[in-house]
């Protein structure tokens, strides 16, 4: 990965000081980047944070601009301001027109044109609430590409930044690369707003299983996956591609006889690509197959070739049997119960925690009837 975007370094001091800790870090191998707005204060604390590439971003779509009370004219001033003001400071920049996707296309392309004027040297299409699709990823890269950089002459690479909410936050991303974003915005395991953003190992597999070098070891892909998953404490689906439980998971009789025939029978790639590895389960839908094949590899020493056919289907009888006759009152049980537990973790402040901060500082500020019951007076 060649570009890191760490943090937000006007967010609070204990950001911009994680973000100034990781830049003296000294990464040798990628460019680490803070985000700002179009404000002065923003870049600032950029510079406090030691930084030397910044991405900076502003939305350009007409809700925002009406909930911002700001004209196209007004973002396009801002805009040049605060791009010359961080280009005279020394900052290589990015720029991200954020909810681009939902801007008029004339101001997108307006935006594009004073943000290489003034210095950026990427630019970035902001999908901020995840409306594209791959038809329009395709017109709108073109547009831009035909009416802004053509025109200026200028080697300015594009990039593309993309969200989840309908699901297409990878076929998005991927399809732009295709169409020439050079800087693809990824995230590990998709994490993100909402539902997410193009997550980083499906980008990267798909992009190298159609032939293109991203540079990236897909092999670390589930470690990474894993250190970021435990340190923020986001749990991954089990169904995730790539890096999931059952990505390359079988519990099928049919499927498992047709892997052992042919791995690519049921598989799009050799999982050993990812730095995965093929697990087979048993339960309800396990064959003959699933069963010799357990028996195979859980008692190499064993002759298989003495076990009757009949003693065969005993076992996958009762193996299904088995599995069929878990409690699924017990299984919803202890499925609520992790859920709850799930909710708990991820979840921000509680409205009794928010309300204890509010009353701490803003009690003289509040009325007599809306202030909590003190317990020590009751009785």
């Amino acid at each position: 990965v060649k570009i890191i975007a760490i943090g937000f370094p006007a967010v609070s001091e204990s950001e911009k000081h994680i973000v100034k800790t990781i830049v003296n870090e000294d990464c040798k191998n990628a460019s680490i980047v803070g985000i700002a707005r179009p404000k002065k204060e923003d870049i600032d604390a950029c510079i406090d944070a030691d930084l030397q590439e910044i991405v900076i971003f502003m939305p350009i779509s007409p809700i925002f601009m009406k909930t911002l009370k700001l004209t196209e004219e007004d973002e396009i001033n801002q805009i040049a301001s605060a791009l010359h003001y961080a280009k005279d400071n020394g900052f290589k920049i990015n720029w991200v027109s954020e909810d681009g996707t939902r801007a008029e296309l004339e101001h997108l392309k307006d935006v594009f044109r004073t943000a290489i004027n003034a210095g950026a040297e990427r630019i970035v299409i902001g999908d901020t609430v995840g409306v594209l699709t791959p038809q329009s990823t395709s017109y709108l890269i073109n547009e831009i590409k035909k009416d802004v950089i053509e025109p200026l002459h200028k080697n300015i690479p594009m990039g593309i930044h993309t969200h989840n909410d309908f699901g297409l936050a990878v076929a998005n991303t991927v399809t732009g690369v295709f169409e020439g974003c050079q800087y693809p915005h990824t995230c590990i395991n998709g994490y993100g707003e909402r539902a997410g953003n193009a997550a980083l190992e499906e980008v990267a597999t798909i992009l190298e299983r159609l032939g293109i070098d991203t540079g990236i070891d897909l092999t670390k892909l589930p470690e990474l996956s894993k250190v970021c998953e435990e340190y923020f404490c986001q749990p991954l689906s089990q169904y995730k591609p790539i890096v999931g439980d059952y990505a390359f998971s079988h519990e099928s009789g049919l499927h498992i006889a047709a892997i052992l025939a042919h791995p690519l029978t049921y598989e799009p790639i050799n999982p050993k690509m990812v730095g995965r590895r093929r697990k087979f389960y048993l339960g309800k839908f396990s064959g003959s197959k699933s069963i010799m094949h357990a028996l195979k590899e859980k008692l190499k020493v064993l002759d298989l070739e003495c076990i009757p056919d009949d003693v065969i289907k005993k076992i996958v009888t009762e193996v299904k049997q088995k599995h069929e006759s878990k409690s699924k009152e017990e299984i919803r049980k202890s499925f609520h119960i992790i859920k709850n537990e799930l909710e708990n973790i991820t979840k921000g402040l509680t409205d009794k925690e928010f309300f204890k901060i509010v009353n701490q500082y803003a009690q003289p500020y509040v009325p007599d009837d809306f202030k909590p019951a003190d317990a020590s007076k009751k009785n």
